[in-house]
């Protein structure tokens, strides 16, 4: 059913119940508007009724079968508490319809069947319905209007057999939105002979008739003069065939030639220019002839002890509220959830009304468990295929929820065997029972009488010692409805297997950003073979893996192996921390070896970080400038004031990192040149337990520069240049001047010229050669702050 409205909010017009058998219908009820509320001369006053009757009467011969009370009216919050002929009716189903415009409509709903059964024949009057408050509100848009109908399914012997369809909701077509087109499904037409249509609308106008239509598959119905085939909704009522029903209709069209027989739905399309029209409700009668089979399962018998799937199932097939006998042989399936386990067959006719019973043995296949839902299927094959056309094919089944008492499904259990180390074995019962279901509760037994009496089961079944060898344990599986037994052995045998252990040395001496060093003892104890050469070792630091060793030899039975590790403690490592070492760990937590005991691979060891006292203040060192800012410094002078234990390890460095990390030490710390000025120079003390570092500052200073009295220029290379210690690169701007014992100035030299090598350059002397040997004069002025006088002498040239 597809349905098209111009308002904001609506309710689908749907089936709501359906009814077969020689039935029909009739309408009754009044509106509470005064007169129509559009196109009158004057206009009708804005006023609403709360109260208005109808009269209600059934021809002899017809029985009523259900009455349905339908009211209406424009308000926003409604009125879902009436009176009808004086007894207090509650809406038990609501509608509401809202116009783009903001408008609300309302409808309600409630079931008078038995109300209207015990009185029968009678004018009923509804009242107390009161939207008298609201009403100003819609008279400005002339869709203000209330009003009552009374649907009513009856009985009839002399009818022919019809199905009749009620659909309800709330819609509607205007001129905002000129086409509503309604698809009613659910319908079964054999025989077009007698159909009819019949509709509940509210706010129809008789004086609005602006393109107004109603169609049936695609043909205008009519019915002229009252409902003419331009304005069908013109508050009419076919059943009194009045025309001052105002502002609503009850009214019905023979719909013969507008359906044909195959029939499954039907295509409703209502236009409008201009009239606002809602529909409520619309029924249908139909000439349907069909049988209705339907399935109850009545009693079902087995099952009840541990391992019987065999059950005897009772059941009737009834042939209620159809049109037609259904025949025999009708096949009927019953499965177990999916599973057809069986399948039966009506033996006689049913008459309309009429019902069979029967019984049929079933037998539940071992795949089904035992909770399962056994089903019934009327008309079915057994392959979901049915033999007879009926008026509901949807209600051919029965579901049953059936517990069944099975065995536990118990999977293959296992013997245990243990190799046999010392003594009496420890046994894991449940390694036996591992490919069993956990759902079912497992116990173990000594005897075959306890596990069958579920007494003196094994109270630890993980840590059991075997009484004898090999002895028998018997398992009790169950669930709560059903046990079986089984039974396995337990076994020791001799195994010729190693049992590797590892122990740590306790004198660990641990310290930051140091490698430590682990001495540690692989052992091949309570074994019965030897420990292979490349068993795996592996070391963690508070669980986290910093190295890997192994065994170099095999060891034998009883015998051991030392060994020795270097390990990296993590920077974040806490003062106190774990070493773990485990045997046969690949770094992973699995071995490659099969042991005798695999629990037993692990040592532990405490360990905290430890600390030396820290090197003192020590003093810096200042040796002369040998030039450039350069001197040899003797670094070892400090040792007096690091440590006098001869045990102890001291290095310097020239980086604190380099220190730290114990690389690239100064390697001639006895004449150390100094690569700047000042220069920071690290020392690291080191013993056994741990290091620290400490530093000093070399510098250099400007002294004294030492000035010989001769030289031998003579191209031996041996005093061959007038060397004065500490002046080049040194006094950067001194001035040496060479005087003859005449006084006459022979050289003149500076830093960049160096030392002065015996030849004249300057004066009568100067010819590019070397001076004839004798004494010479010499004055040396260094320009420094630190040394203002000039250094006065005389030097002696000699070949």
């Amino acid at each position: 059913m597809a349905i098209f409205s111009w308002a904001l909010t609506a309710q689908d017009i749907s089936l709501y119940e359906q009814f077969n058998g020689r039935y029909d219908y009739l309408s009754f009820g009044n509106t509470l508007n005064t007169g129509e509320n559009t196109g009158q001369d004057p206009p009708t006053p804005c006023e609403i009724l709360t109260e208005s009757s109808a009269d209600f009467a059934l021809q002899p011969g017809q029985t009523l079968v259900a009455a349905f009370l339908y009211w209406a009216g424009s308000s926003p919050i409604g009125d879902y508490d009436i009176l009808f002929n004086g007894a207090p009716m509650t809406a038990e189903r609501t509608f509401t319809l809202v116009q783009n415009g903001g408008l609300v409509y309302f409808a309600a709903f409630v079931d008078i069947t038995s109300y209207l059964q015990s009185n029968g024949n009678a004018n009923y009057t509804l009242s107390e319905f009161d939207i008298t408050a609201d009403i100003d509100t819609y008279c400005g848009n002339t869709t203000n209007f209330g009003g009552w109908a009374v649907t009513v399914i009856y009985e009839d012997p002399a009818l022919p057999l019809n199905q009749v369809n009620i659909f309800d909701g709330l819609e509607s077509v205007s001129g905002t939105n000129p086409v509503l087109t309604i698809e009613l499904d659910n319908l079964n037409v054999l025989d077009n002979t007698g159909a009819k249509i019949g509709f509940l609308s509210w706010e129809g106008d008789a004086s609005l008739a602006v393109m107004e239509t109603l169609k049936v598959n695609g043909n205008i119905i009519s019915n002229p003069p009252l409902n003419p085939p331009d304005n069908q909704f013109n508050s009419t009522n076919s059943f009194t065939n009045s025309d001052q029903l105002y502002n609503m209709d009850i009214d019905f069209y023979n719909i013969e030639s507008n359906i044909q027989p195959g029939d499954i739905s039907a295509t409703i399309e209502l236009t409008s220019g201009q009239d606002f029209v809602m529909i409520n409700n619309v029924v249908t009668v139909l000439n349907t002839e069909l049988p209705d089979a339907t399935i109850e399962i009545d009693e079902v018998v087995g099952g009840t002890e541990c391992g019987n799937r065999e059950l005897e199932v009772a059941y009737t097939v009834y042939n209620v509220n159809s049109t037609d006998e259904l025949p025999a042989n009708v096949p009927i399936a019953f499965y177990a959830n999916t599973t057809l386990v069986g399948q039966a067959a009506t033996t006689m006719v049913l008459p309309i009304d009429g019902s069979e019973s029967g019984t049929i043995t079933l037998t539940i296949p071992v795949g089904i468990l035992a909770d399962f839902e056994l089903k019934a299927v009327v008309d079915d094959n057994g392959s979901g295929i049915g033999t007879v056309a009926e008026l509901h094919e949807d209600n051919n089944e029965y579901r049953l929820d059936f517990h069944l008492l099975v065995f536990p499904e118990v999977a293959a259990i296992s013997n245990i065997v243990l190799c046999d180390v010392v003594g009496t074995e420890v046994f894991d019962l449940t390694e036996a029972t591992a490919q069993v279901n956990p759902i079912y509760d497992i116990s173990y037994h000594e005897t075959e009488d306890d596990a069958n009496n579920n007494t003196n089961a094994i109270p630890n079944p993980e840590a059991y010692e075997n009484i004898e060898n090999p002895q028998v344990i018997y398992v009790r599986v169950a669930n709560p409805d059903c046990f079986v037994l089984r039974q396995f052995t337990i076994e020791v045998i001799p195994c010729p297997l190693p049992d590797a252990t590892v122990v740590i040395d306790d004198n660990l001496n641990a310290c930051r950003q140091r490698e430590l060093r682990v001495m540690y003892t692989v052992f091949n104890v309570k074994c019965t073979g030897p420990l292979p050469a490349q068993t795996p070792i592996a070391f963690y630091v508070d669980g986290a893996l910093v190295a890997i060793s192994q065994t170099v030899t095999t060891i034998p039975i009883g015998g051991n192996e030392p060994g020795e590790i270097v390990l990296s403690i993590p920077d974040e490592t806490q003062d106190q921390f774990i070493i773990r070492a485990v045997v046969d760990d690949i770094g992973n937590g699995n071995g490659i070896v099969e042991e005798l005991n695999e629990n037993n691979n692990v040592f532990d060891i405490d360990v905290e970080f430890e600390t030396i006292p820290p090197i003192g203040e020590l003093p810096d060192l200042l040796v002369c400038d040998e030039g450039m800012n350069t001197g040899t410094f003797d670094l070892t002078q400090q040792h007096e004031y690091i440590s006098t234990n001869p045990n102890d390890v001291i290095t310097y460095f020239t980086t604190y990192e380099n220190a730290v990390a114990n690389e690239n030490p100064i390697s001639d710390p006895g004449a150390y040149v100094n690569g700047a000025d000042p220069q920071l120079i690290f020392v690291r003390l080191e013993n056994e337990i741990c290091f620290t570092i400490g530093e000093f500052l070399l510098t250099t200073g400007k002294c004294p520069p030492w000035i010989p009295d001769g030289f031998s220029p003579n191209g031996d290379t041996i005093n061959d240049v007038f060397e004065i210690s500490g002046l080049l690169d040194v006094f950067e701007n001194f001035e040496l001047q060479i005087f003859s014992r005449e006084g006459n100035r022979i050289h003149t030299g500076h830093n960049a010229d160096g030392f002065w090598d015996g030849i004249a350059t300057e004066g009568l002397l100067f010819n590019g050669s070397l001076v004839p040997v004798g004494t010479y004069y010499y004055v040396l002025q260094l320009n420094n702050s630190k040394f203002p006088n000039p250094y006065l002498g005389f030097i002696y040239i000699n070949y």
